[in-house]
């Protein structure tokens, strides 16, 4: 008698959720992963369950956080970004911790999905890539062509898909088509969005952010403002752009001058967040519950494939 793996036994995809942001559970990386595949699973008619590994990128694999076992009997995985802390891939914490991922799960797991700085870190392990630093941080929602028509996931989508970036690093695309990397969202200037290992689903790579909410860079706007501030960065953040209509822009841009010319930690508390929010542009949404059921249809493909 042929074997499913468990979750397709189940009826229900497990999905390990890796957050190499935090050590702390539930926090806002895996909040809007986990919500833009649960709102993907039931538009799709897919259940999914979720492990979670809340990780210290700075202890040793061993110790991180990671349930090992558990993390290589997953149907799929998905690995956050986290904030750079080094010029140079080689010296991030996190890349020992991706490294072991790839090792243990590689052979095992059908689909893993690696973001922002992880994509990265996965793709200087797996292809010896390394990123490269941008004069500026990449802040701002991009307009993606489709790179391979009738790609399973990309089905449904056409050139135009929005998808926000928040970055300070990049891997060009004409590197990973020289590794044998498939770029399938590609945007001007040689960039990118979403990438695939050769076969099309055991590894992705996203240097975008699709599963942001509306608001978020809003809110690492407001952030950044305060860390300026607070000493922590040397240059004023940039708005992100495009993102806001021309009012809301000019509105956040006034405050910022402001802010700027005052350098008063009082005025942090009236960042106009909810008129500025009104103002916002793009809507991704659509475009994300459309990859992650893609996504999902795949791995429930490939999750129900007879094993030994």
């Amino acid at each position: 008698m042929s074997h499913t793996r468990h979750g397709a036994e189940r009826g229900a995809l497990r999905i390990g959720l890796v957050d190499l942001m935090s050590a702390v559970p539930n926090r806002p990386a895996q909040k809007m992963f986990r919500s833009a595949v649960e709102s993907a699973a039931a538009e799709a008619g897919l259940p999914v369950a979720f492990d979670h590994h809340a990780v210290d990128p700075f202890c040793s694999p061993e110790h991180c956080g990671i349930d090992w076992r558990l993390l290589g009997a997953a149907d799929a995985l998905i690995v956050t970004g986290s904030e750079p802390t080094r010029l140079d891939i080689e010296s991030e914490p996190a890349l020992a911790v991706v490294r072991r991922i790839i090792e243990e799960t590689a052979d095992r797991v059908p689909s893993t999905l690696f973001s922002c700085q992880s994509a990265h870190a996965a793709l200087y392990v797996r292809y010896g890539l390394r990123r490269r630093r941008l004069p500026d941080k990449y802040t701002g929602v991009a307009e993606h062509r489709v790179s391979v028509p009738g790609h399973a996931l990309t089905a449904g989508m056409t050139d135009g898909v929005p998808v926000p970036h928040s970055r300070w690093n990049s891997v060009p695309t004409a590197e990973l088509h020289r590794a044998g990397v498939v770029p399938l969202l590609e945007a001007d200037g040689g960039d990118w969005h979403l990438a695939a290992s050769a076969d099309g689903l055991r590894q992705l790579f996203c240097q975008g952010h699709p599963e942001y909410r509306r608001d978020t860079l809003l809110r690492e706007y407001q952030r950044d403002l305060r860390r300026h501030l607070a000493g922590e960065t040397d240059d004023f953040p940039e708005l992100p752009e495009p993102y806001l209509d021309g009012a809301a822009r000019e509105l956040v841009l006034r405050y910022a001058e402001k802010l700027r010319e005052q350098r008063d930690t009082a005025l942090l508390s009236s960042f106009p967040a909810e008129s500025a929010a009104a103002g916002i542009l793009a809507d991704w949404q659509p475009d994300t519950r459309g990859f992650f059921g893609n996504w999902l249809r795949a791995v429930a493909r490939s999750s129900a494939r007879p094993t030994p």
